[in-house]
């Protein structure tokens, strides 16, 4: 029923049996049969996988780079009934099998159960993976802030009554700002370089000729002191050149903005409304919370959460009465499940009884019929006759039918002996007629012993 004894492919054992003398196509074949029933072997060997089967797809190897094509596997898992593989899991299978394949990578790894589900995802699909992270994320942080909220107020109303509801909604969106500030304050010199120059010549003296145009010694200008200098020697060309180079003071700052951001907060909390006695009456009544306390549980929250009412977030406390019981449909008793078990255990037993009663003990009570004793020619009706040891005599002048009324009541047995005590011919023959009625089949054995006798 199992599908026992199964037969478990050998995988690399099978190698070794590969032929002397075959061709490069089908040892490649060989081995990448092998290497297939390997990685199902090892994938099998995941709890909750039934059987696994890798197909690979390498393409031959090409002397041109650009013609090359990257490897490619399939993977069908069937799971058990009831089981189905995690995203952990999935993603191991996929490193598995590109990392048993050279240059196979992960996006080529193609993963499907027995429902025809594909379970692997390619890595490349970022819209997918953010959108599951990012949920996991707000589920996270909605749990976490949902525990403060009850783990604060519990200690004031009691241990469940108080429940929670958060919803977050946040911003994911993730931008980087690079900004370059310059400080005209903030300066210092980092280099200065200055060059004058100054020529000068004395004026023209004289008779014009030859010796008046001519510039004075050095040994002449030196002698010449203060503005008389400047009087006698005249000031031709001046030029004066200054560069400084000041270092400006500059800053460069790179923001990055979480990709996590709270964008606001909702948030609604609500407590069961106090029970307390009646001294009057006795009874149990519901008293609501002041508003003076609901004020107090709500900054509590607001603290707890950080509500910023600028931000727009919204906090609403209220206090309300818990249903202490559900209320569902009455049904019969006859509808209950306890009733319709026993009914059908009764039928059951009922069908078993006259299947016993009815089939089993009839049958029984032919196979375990007892031998009768007697001396030939004796009938015997009943045990309760022998039990009873008591034998019917046939007294003198009794007719048939007192001889009937005799054997009706008591069921006793009747012997060859009736015949000696019957007084008529018609009474004896009466006899030899119950006798052959009652033991139909020892007289047809005796009559049949009588004619093998006269015959032989």
């Amino acid at each position: 029923a199992q599908g026992l004894p199964t037969s478990v492919p050998d995988g690399y054992a099978s190698v070794g049996d590969i032929p002397m003398g075959s061709s490069r196509s089908v040892e490649n074949v060989r081995l990448k049969q092998s290497q297939e029933i390997e990685l199902a072997r090892s994938i099998g060997e995941i709890e909750g996988v039934v059987s696994a089967r890798v197909h690979l797809a390498i393409p031959e190897k090409s002397v041109f780079a650009r013609n090359a094509t990257p490897p490619t596997a399939s993977v069908f898992i069937q799971m058990n009934n009831g089981r189905s593989l995690g995203s952990q899991q999935v993603d191991a299978v996929v490193h598995l099998v590109s990392s048993s394949v050279p240059n196979m990578a992960k996006t080529d790894v193609t993963v499907v159960d027995q429902f025809g589900a594909l379970l692997s995802k390619p890595t490349d699909d970022t819209a997918s993976l953010l959108s599951d992270s990012q949920l996991q994320h707000r589920i996270r942080l909605e749990n976490i802030y949902r525990n403060r909220v009850i783990s604060l107020v519990s200690p004031i109303v009691g241990a469940g009554n108080v429940t929670s509801q958060i919803n977050l909604d946040i911003d994911y969106t993730r931008s980087e700002t690079t900004e370059e500030r310059v400080d005209p304050e903030g300066n210092a010199l980092r280099s200065e370089q200055k060059s004058v120059d100054m020529t000068s010549e004395a004026n023209a003296r004289g008779i014009p000729g030859a010796t008046a145009n001519q510039p004075p010694l050095q040994s002449e200008i030196d002698t010449v002191q203060g503005d008389d200098a400047l009087d006698k020697v005249g000031l031709k060309t001046q030029s004066s050149n200054e560069v400084r180079n000041y270092e400006v003071s500059r800053t460069v700052s790179t923001t990055q903005s979480p990709s996590t951001r709270i964008v606001r907060i909702q948030a609604a909390v609500l407590v069961r409304d106090k029970e307390v006695v009646n001294p009057e009456t006795g009874l149990m009544e519901v008293v609501p919370f002041t508003p003076e306390k609901l004020a107090e549980i709500e900054k509590l929250v607001a603290n707890a959460i950080g509500i910023d009412a600028e931000r727009g977030d919204q906090l609403t406390v209220s206090s309300s009465a818990f249903v202490s019981a559900i209320e569902g449909i009455s049904k019969a008793w006859y509808d209950m499940e306890w009733a319709i078990n026993l009914m059908k255990q009764g039928m059951t037993l009922l069908i078993m009884g006259v299947v016993v009663l009815g089939v089993i003990r009839p049958l029984i009570g032919r196979i375990m019929v007892p031998a009768a004793v007697g001396a030939p020619g004796e009938a015997m009706v009943g045990l309760d006759d022998d039990l009873a040891n008591e034998a019917i005599e046939v007294q003198e002048g009794e007719s048939l039918e007192d001889i009937k009324a005799k054997l009706k009541p008591k069921k006793a047995a009747i012997s060859a002996e009736m015949l000696d005590t019957a007084n008529t011919y018609d009474d004896k023959v009466a006899v030899i007629r119950m006798i052959v009625g009652d033991e139909a089949g020892r007289v047809s054995n005796v009559f049949k012993s009588m004619m093998e006798r006269d015959i032989g």
